[in-house]
């Protein structure tokens, strides 16, 4: 029989989109596919439980002001249904009752059937739309499941990612009882029925599609961050750099260096010529942290990609500074390329600066970022 859509997608609200949200277990069932997932949006199809609903979007609002003043969300749009099914059946495909000779290959088609779900959503279709489907997704990489050890004088049981047993708890003294539960996050699960590699190109995938989302956790380890068609898109904008900027504050400056300079490195390398949107990022970080509105951190590193990235961004602004006259006193320009400078004129800034005059086959792009 058929699944119903609207069976699925309460399924779906209730136990994956909401706690994604609001925080709480998370709690997958079986595996939706890419035809379901695909229809869960038709007829601007709401969630039944007002009361829930009206929480989930009070909570998205509260997400959304953290970086633009916005005062309301809509409802679930098609490509948000579809991308919460596409990451339910991820979740699904490490579920660890597949580690099993028989149903590793279910898993595997799970996994696979999920990534292809993805690749039909397409990407935001402007600014507000990356906006609204990181509402939903912020959180979606920091999933865990856990682990419970429970230990007793005659021997151990372990329970991946379910309650152990009352029973097994009971008189904690006399049987010398002791409880371990430790989180696993989605990219460090053991056992897993399907290839670690190939779950970590399914969630990249996932990610391609909410893309503020991708670079708001770029300091992950797996999957990498790289630059996307969807990431540049957002960045390329005005508005969507400032998102991205601020998506970007709360994180470790460094590790953020390190992620869009080993990122931007590798779109400049492959002689990307869409890179600008990148470096017009990394410019305004430069730019913010010389202005005392962030800090980005020590100018120079000894990291090679937290360099190049500084580097690149230091050098870019201080073309901004250099040409913008009508912005600064001369005493704060002075100022500004007095910090600017020892990153802008270092070793890695000098190999962006070929890196991206080769990419363009010209000289370095006009200064594209702004004051902030």
């Amino acid at each position: 029989m058929a699944a119903d859509p609207g069976v699925t997608a309460e399924r779906l609200f209730e136990g994956v989109m909401a706690p994604l949200v609001l925080g709480g277990a998370v709690r997958p069932g079986h595996a939706i596919g890419a035809r379901v997932a695909l229809a869960l949006g038709e007829g601007d199809r709401t969630p039944a439980d007002p009361g829930l609903f009206a929480r989930v979007q009070m909570a998205r609002v509260r997400r959304a002001r953290r970086l633009a003043p916005v005062d309301e969300v809509g409802s679930p749009t098609g490509a948000e249904w579809a991308l919460a099914a596409a990451l339910h059946d991820v979740l699904q495909a490490a579920n660890p009752t597949f580690d099993a000779a028989l149903r590793r290959r279910a898993a595997a088609r799970i996994l696979d059937v999920a990534a292809a779900t993805s690749d039909r959503v397409a990407p935001p279709a402007n600014v507000r739309d990356a906006l609204s489907r990181h509402t939903w997704f912020a959180r979606a990489l920091e999933i865990a499941r856990t682990d419970t050890v429970v230990s007793w004088w005659l021997g151990s049981r372990t329970f991946l990612g379910v309650e152990p047993p009352s029973r097994l708890r009971a008189w904690p003294e006399l049987r010398r009882v002791n409880v371990v539960a430790t989180p696993h996050p989605l990219m460090e699960l053991a056992p897993l029925a399907v290839d670690r590699a190939r779950l970590a190109d399914a969630v990249a995938r996932w990610l391609r599609r909410t893309p503020l989302t991708d670079l708001a956790t770029c300091t992950r380890p797996t999957p990498a961050f790289g630059w996307t068609e969807a990431t540049l898109a957002l960045v390329a904008t005005r508005a969507g750099r400032t998102l991205a900027t601020r998506a970007l504050a709360p994180l470790p400056a460094t590790e953020v260096d390190a992620a869009l300079g080993r990122a931007t490195r590798d779109l400049l390398v492959a002689r990307r010529a869409d890179g600008a949107p990148a470096v017009a990022l990394l410019a305004e970080r430069a730019l913010a942290e010389a202005q005392g509105h962030v800090a980005v951190g020590t100018p120079v590193s000894t990291r090679p990609e937290v360099a190049f990235a500084r580097g690149l961004g230091a050098a870019q602004a201080s073309r901004t500074v250099d040409a913008r006259r009508d912005v600064w006193t001369d005493e704060e320009r002075r100022r500004l390329l007095e910090r600017l400078t020892p990153a802008a004129q270092s070793a890695a800034a000098r190999e962006a600066a070929l890196l991206l005059e080769a990419a363009t086959n010209a000289p370095a792009p006009a200064p594209t970022a702004e004051p902030t």
